[in-house]
């Protein structure tokens, strides 16, 4: 009888230890790759974030002051003192500057957003908020989408024609709309401009600035009917205090508060805020647009933080400012050259293996066309 022969225990243990040693090497290789692979997916998601909400604030502040008077809007006031608001984060109310009589195409907003905040790196669900708040920015400028196309050749916008024009020799007068003297509605001539216009036609929130030789001022719309828009008091931003002694709509009358209104031009004008809101979800938080007093909208998640800085043209030394956060007098944000912005964001997701976050920041600078200029190549 033949005797079977088979491997003995040494090999045995020999060939267990090749395996273990070759399936652990594929297992660490498999690991690697895929910690390699989620961390390129963290950080393509954090730079479309930042590179989405740069793009909206990019696009806003190249027009900011398109259309705007180079000093600004003069704001209701009463001996210089001012009490209006502007869009803001949730929860909190901001008001314009009160020692600013104007509505500037930038309004900065040194530390004025709420509080950074990110999640605990060591207990889970819980937000640790940052020492500092973050900044934020509100920028105007003219809003020309409203076009009446009712004559398809001959399309016309919002301020195209004055709202009225005294009627001479065979000139019926049109446009015959009219401003009722104490500001608080104006009627638009429907031959001229159907201010009903869709989607883009006027509403109720709307901001409309009024121009003619007795000066300039900016009203909140709370209703439309048909052709007339009404300024009642009360408005979210407080525009409509047309009893104030100054920088109201009767204030632009000839003479002043006469009810004589000059030849007056209305162009609707957006106000748009960014800021970070921390509040909604303090895990994600976002960089939000608001414009007016529409309800904000998220444009890029899981931002951190929002610093803004800008470039000055100083008024008396005519050199240039770099990288001031606050604009202090006797310098205005009507010098303003250029807006330096950076976003910090973190990845939507911390890594499986490390729990840990990824992070980046982007910056950009932003020449705003519509105020100072400066050459560098004097």
């Amino acid at each position: 009888m033949k005797r079977e022969h088979g491997f003995s225990l040494v090999e045995l243990m020999v060939t267990l230890g090749i395996l273990v040693v070759i399936v652990g090497t594929t297992l660490a290789a498999l690991s690697q790759a895929s910690q390699a692979t989620q961390n390129v997916t963290m950080m393509a998601d954090t730079q479309e974030n930042l590179r989405a909400g740069l793009n909206y604030m990019v696009r806003d502040l190249v027009q900011a002051g398109e259309s705007i008077p180079q000093g600004g809007i003069p704001l209701p006031n009463t001996a210089g003192v001012v009490n209006v608001n502007k869009p803001s984060p949730p929860l909190l109310a901001y008001t314009f500057p009160v020692n600013s009589t104007v509505l500037q195409a930038i309004t900065p907003g040194f530390n004025q957003g709420l509080q950074t905040a990110t999640p605990s790196p060591t207990v889970s669900g819980v937000t640790l908020f940052g020492p500092n708040n973050t900044d934020m920015i509100t920028v105007i400028y003219a809003d020309n989408s409203l076009i009446d196309n009712t004559i398809p050749a001959s399309p016309k916008t919002l301020n195209e024609f004055p709202i009225f024009l005294a009627a001479s020799g065979g000139n019926p007068g049109c446009p015959a709309g009219s401003i009722a003297a104490n500001g608080s509605r104006v009627t638009f001539d429907i031959t001229c401009i159907n201010i009903n216009t869709g989607n883009t036609g006027l509403q109720a929130g709307d901001l409309i600035m009024f121009q003619n030789a007795g000066g300039v001022t900016v009203q909140c719309v709370t209703s439309v009917a048909g052709e007339v828009v009404n300024f009642a008091g009360g408005d979210p931003f407080k525009l409509n205090q047309t009893g104030l002694p100054s920088g109201t709509l009767p204030q632009t009358a000839v003479p002043a508060n006469s009810g004589a209104y000059p030849p007056t031009t209305a162009t609707r004008i957006w106000m748009v805020t960014y800021y970070i809101d921390s509040n909604t979800n303090p895990q994600r938080p976002m960089l939000v647009r608001q414009v007016n007093f529409n309800a904000p909208v998220a444009v890029a998640e899981v931002i951190e933080n929002l610093n803004v800085t800008y470039d000055l043209v100083d008024a008396i030394a005519t050199v240039p400012a770099t990288n001031a956060r606050q604009i202090i007098a006797p310098d205005t944000p009507a010098q303003i050259r250029k807006v330096n912005l950076l976003l910090a964001a973190r990845s939507e997701t911390a890594n499986m293996q490390t729990k840990q976050y990824f992070r980046n920041n982007l910056q950009t600078e932003v020449s705003i066309q519509s105020l100072s200029f400066y050459s560098l190549y004097q």
